[in-house]
């Protein structure tokens, strides 16, 4: 019995990192990775979330010592994982398939990369044409 409830501990940490992976892999043309790669990308997107979290909380704090109306308990932290976790996936999806922050590192010189996944949707991104496939 500890082993399962270890294992729904887990998956409820690691679910916002999740939802981001989900909403990420709907939204760009990066193929998925395997099971393993996704349970690492769920790991450290979950990482990024809960430092959200967890400065939104510190503001919580501190705007309840100064009004005393504002509480914060495990709802108001498991919703605002989710909601930075649909924000964050939005964010990083727009940013990748604009090519928005590898333009940048190639401006200074960090980089040659693009950020789509291949040649060729960079090429079709930025010339649209027709293509006729006999």
């Amino acid at each position: 019995m500890g082993i399962s409830k270890d294992l729904v501990e887990i998956m409820q940490f690691l679910l916002p990192g999740f939802v981001t992976a989900a909403i990420f892999y709907n939204l760009t043309s990066y193929p998925k990775p395997s099971q393993f790669e996704r349970v690492i990308h769920a790991l450290i997107f979950t990482l990024f979330i809960k430092v959200g979290v967890a400065g939104i909380e510190y503001l919580f704090g501190e705007i309840s010592q100064l009004w005393g109306a504002v509480q914060w308990n495990e709802t108001a932290s498991v919703i605002f994982s989710i909601l930075i976790a649909i924000g964050f996936a939005l964010l990083l999806s727009y940013f990748l398939n604009n090519d928005t922050i590898h333009k940048r590192l190639r401006d200074i010189g960090i980089t040659r990369e693009t950020s789509f996944p291949s040649e060729w949707f960079g090429s079709f991104l930025e010339n649209v044409t027709f293509v006729v496939l006999h």
